[in-house]
């Protein structure tokens, strides 16, 4: 594969890159793992640019749909890796969310030459996230994590589809974005960059026949998701990560697992109720006897039907009408003044029968 990273020492070119040379500094990141055609695609694009100086901190494996968790009850590995044209280049045991904090973090100094880069970019994901996928998503995360730590954002991906879409579109949705990524550059530099929002990019299927950039809002577009009862017997693994959203919730499964032990330590009276992910399985618990305890086995199940809004100003009805689709993003929530008007009148009553309920004071 083009770009394969492999473990040998960074070359005195590679050394000489890292150290300076007055091009900003630019990090990619991911939810696909550090090897995915997205990130490659996207690497290689940066590199032949020519306009900044590329850095690289990606998950080792695949770590889709894993939101914004971050590891805090066990250490990451990190390990160095070399990817041509790359000044610097890591792969982490960790989520996006992880990569990217590990970056910023004051420790990252015994990884990276800088105090902070100009730019992180994440993606370019496999499969849209538009609507509210943007909340189960890794790519999205590793995005806002910059945004939190002040440096500017965006995540980047391909509306890429199971039986249509093949890898070298990456290559093109990479060529898409690149304008992007340069004039974000060009504006940090002249201090005019948008300070209070991260982007979200999602590049339509054939990226080459797009119909332009369009500044869009998010929608409310998803993949319902489903649980499907499996015989005890077949613990069949989640298959690999084809669906077009990407909704593989592998990773969960190592935390639930955990999760799951100790409850089983603590509550032997009750029953267990088996959710099974890729290669594993958390625990949920219902009432039963301890005794003779009954395992059910799920897995998860999802389509590539999207619901949800479709209009042409929102993100996910843009990108199926043959858009690139931007949309500013934000850490707060802002609710219409109708729907805010409401949840206070409703709080403001809730708080009138809490009082009028509460004892007298003595």
């Amino acid at each position: 594969m083009e770009g394969r990273m492999d473990t040998s020492a960074e070359t005195p070119q590679q050394q000489e890159a890292a150290a300076g040379g007055g091009l900003p500094a630019v990090l990619i990141t991911n939810d696909d793992g550090i090897e995915a055609p997205g990130l490659q695609a996207l690497v290689q694009a940066l590199v032949q640019g020519g306009r900044c100086r590329v850095f690289v901190c990606a998950p080792d494996s695949e770590k889709s749909a894993v939101a914004h968790g971050v590891t805090t009850r066990s250490t990451i590995e990190v390990e160095a890796v070399s990817i041509a044209g790359v000044s610097k280049a890591f792969q982490v045991s960790g989520t996006p969310a992880d990569c990217v904090s590990l970056s910023l973090s004051s420790g990252s100094a015994n990884l990276f030459p800088w105090e902070k880069p100009t730019l992180v970019v994440s993606g370019i994901n496999k499969g849209s996230n538009c609507g509210y996928h943007i909340i189960y998503s890794g790519t999205v995360a590793g995005a806002r994590e910059a945004f939190i730590s002040g440096v500017p954002a965006m995540a980047v991906s391909l509306d890429w589809r199971r039986g249509e879409s093949k890898d070298e579109e990456f290559k093109a949705a990479a060529h898409v974005s690149l304008p992007l990524i340069h004039a974000a550059l060009r504006d940090i530099e002249k201090g005019v960059f948008p300070r209070h929002c991260f982007f979200n990019v999602d590049v339509p299927l054939n990226p080459s026949q797009h119909k332009g950039y369009k500044a869009t809002k998010q929608g409310s577009s998803r993949l319902p998701l489903h649980w499907k009862l499996v015989p005890s017997h077949r613990r069949t693994p989640l298959v690999g990560r084809d669906t077009a959203m990407g909704m593989q919730m592998a990773q969960l499964g190592i935390a639930a697992s955990a999760a799951g032990a100790a409850r089983r330590a603590n509550l032997r009276k009750n029953t267990e109720i088996e959710s099974v992910g890729a290669g594993g399985g958390g625990t949920t618990t219902t009432s039963g006897n301890s005794d003779n305890p009954q395992k059910l086995l799920f897995r998860m199940e999802t389509t590539e039907q999207e619901i949800g809004e479709r209009f042409a100003d929102l993100d996910f009805g843009a990108l199926e009408d043959g858009y690139v689709t931007i949309t500013a993003l934000g850490l707060t929530t802002h609710l219409e003044t109708q729907t805010r008007t409401q949840a206070e009148e409703w709080v403001g009553a809730v708080a009138e029968l809490a009082a009028a309920a509460a004892p007298s004071a003595l």
